[in-house]
């Protein structure tokens, strides 16, 4: 008699539980972004029959209820934990490797995806001759750094996709801006990434731009910039987004001109409508999400003046790699657009004759790029 009473008090309690959860997550206004992850989270979908045929409207909803469930964090870093205590080296897509590093999973591109997306990018270049397009393709941390993988975990070949990529629109007028064996021959002398980040750090975004500069026939001989250590207890996204806590806490560093005749730059995000000189925001250091140092956030649209001999106008499409870039190239364009498609609902044809560009930089990293179709929707 008493088990059974015993029974129904806990039945009863987490059906309660259940229940609160539930009528919590009703309540509760939905989330847009996860400053954890730094990523935009999950909305709710809107039903149509086309959707719900094909899929993508069921995909959804439960993407949605992943990304909007109440105390999603906190179950996250008591999984992780869980998990760590027997001997799991993996968690919401991110493994546990060797020397402090938790490296992301490898993303794989579908073929329609590589269809569509090539497509739209052919197009754009064809649409406008004149304009010179370069294409910079970032490896990821577990491709350059498969080394620090645990030594069980074997993850799909980034390097396959990106030459697939690369081989499809360079013969279009496109040049690539390829820095992985650059970035090989370097990642034993410096760190090329985060720890605990799913960024490339200043120093790998410095190398990648000494890179860029011979495509872009940029005159870099006279460069001269000094590292800054400037925060020295970094944890970025994807320790947040995995729970573990045995990554070692990382370094950012900035990188200031050191020359004389250095030019500065007036920088104005039309998001905020805020104009500074500053391409370092340095009140965010002290934010969850630290790498926002460089350039505040992700804005969909923002201009960079600088009043250099060159007449060059840059439109640089981006995602949050380009963010530690950026402050590198400014000194070689009379003016740099940069567009983040993910956040840009505008015409980009509009902003490419207005603006009068001369040249375009396409700045991804591979992971983000494979499972995203906002550059697709933007130049189509």
């Amino acid at each position: 008699m008493k088990n059974n009473i015993f029974s129904a008090i806990i039945g009863g309690a987490f059906l309660a539980i259940l229940i609160c959860g539930f009528i919590a997550n009703l309540i509760i206004p939905d989330k847009t972004f996860s400053a954890e992850e730094n990523r935009i989270l999950q909305q709710s979908p809107k039903f149509s029959i086309s959707h719900y045929i094909d899929g993508r409207y069921e995909n959804k909803v439960e993407k949605y209820h992943n990304d909007q469930f109440l105390f999603r964090n906190t179950f996250i870093h008591v999984k992780s934990a869980a998990d760590t205590a027997m001997g799991k080296v993996e968690a919401n897509g991110v493994y546990l490797g060797k020397d402090g590093y938790l490296l992301e999973d490898i993303s794989t591109p579908s073929g329609d995806w590589m269809s569509s997306t090539t497509e739209s990018i052919i197009k754009f270049k064809q649409k406008y001759p004149s304009i010179k397009m370069n294409f910079m393709l970032v490896p990821n941390a577990a491709n350059i750094l498969s080394d620090k993988l645990p030594d069980s975990v074997v993850l799909a070949d980034q390097n396959k996709y990106i030459d697939k990529f690369n081989s499809r629109i360079k013969n279009d007028g496109i040049k690539i801006i390829d820095v992985r064996k650059t970035f090989k021959n370097k990642k034993d002398k410096v760190q090329l990434y985060y720890r605990t980040d799913h960024h490339w750090t200043s120093d790998g975004a410095y190398i990648a731009f000494k890179k860029a500069a011979k495509i872009l026939d940029l005159d870099i001989s006279n460069e001269s910039f000094t590292p800054y250590v400037v925060k020295r207890d970094f944890r970025g996204t994807l320790s947040s987004k995995s729970g573990f806590r045995n990554g070692l806490d990382d370094n950012i560093t900035i990188y200031l001109p050191s020359r004389d005749d250095y030019l500065p730059s007036i920088i104005h995000y039309s998001d905020t409508k805020k104009k500074t000189t500053e391409f370092f925001e340095m009140d965010n250091l002290d934010t969850k999400d630290a790498y926002t140092v460089f350039g505040g956030s992700n804005h969909p649209l923002y201009t960079i003046q600088t009043p250099t001999v060159s007449q060059e106008k840059l439109l640089i499409v981006k995602d949050s790699y380009a963010n530690s870039f950026i402050p590198f190239i400014s000194q070689y364009y009379r003016k740099v657009v940069v567009v983040d498609p993910r956040y840009f609902f505008d015409d980009i044809n509009t902003i490419i004759k207005s603006e009068e560009i001369t040249q375009v930089l396409f700045l991804y990293n591979a992971n983000t790029f494979f499972k995203d179709n906002s550059l697709e929707m933007m130049l189509s």
